[in-house]
């Protein structure tokens, strides 16, 4: 009888330990979603800034979340672009707009920057390897409106490029266009 009651009791414990683990982990994975903060992948609308408590879809533009630790690119106004270029001649210009858009084919035709290369946000993930010379280069990411450009500098930065700049407004907002071409 004592050998019965002692499986039990060890039968017991065993449940109970892995009960409990099974709740601790339930209630850490609870506390750490919590903790964790999300947004849209950057789209360039309004809901960028809208922080969420859970991963899923931006009810707004049904974006991908992301752990907003993970956008990393800084933003510069159109209003600094032309100056900012004069000062860093290095710096790498990329427009992710369509081909007819960066050779001024498409209506309205907001030009590109001097000396900028194109690679279409659509082809970006495919183009990575051409471009993985560029990793440690200043990166300036532009498109017409502040709509593809984001998506393209969280795209360089989750690849392992480290100092990614979005133009925040677009070609569309430039009122300096002596950097224009």
């Amino acid at each position: 009888m004592a050998n019965m009651f002692l499986k039990f009791s060890l039968v017991y414990c065993i449940v109970i330990f892995f009960a409990a683990n099974a709740f601790s982990q339930d209630t850490l994975q609870t506390t750490t979603n919590r903790l964790l903060q999300y947004q849209c992948l950057p789209c360039g609308n309004d809901c960028d800034t809208t922080i969420f408590n859970e991963p899923g879809n931006c009810p707004h533009c049904q974006m991908q979340l992301v752990n907003k630790s993970t956008v990393t690119f800084k933003t510069m106004q159109p209003s600094e672009i032309c100056n900012y270029i004069k000062e860093h001649p290095d710096v790498v210009l990329l427009d992710v707009r369509t081909k007819n858009e960066f050779e001024g084919k498409a209506n309205p035709d907001f030009k590109t920057l001097k000396n900028a290369i194109n690679i279409p946000i659509q082809e970006l993930k495919e183009r990575l390897l051409t471009i993985d010379s560029l990793k440690d280069k200043e990166i300036i990411v532009f498109c017409s409106r502040s709509h593809r450009s984001p998506q393209a500098s969280y795209i360089l930065t989750q690849n392992g490029f480290s100092k990614v700049i979005n133009m925040t407004g677009g070609l569309s907002t430039m009122s300096d266009n002596s950097c224009k071409k």
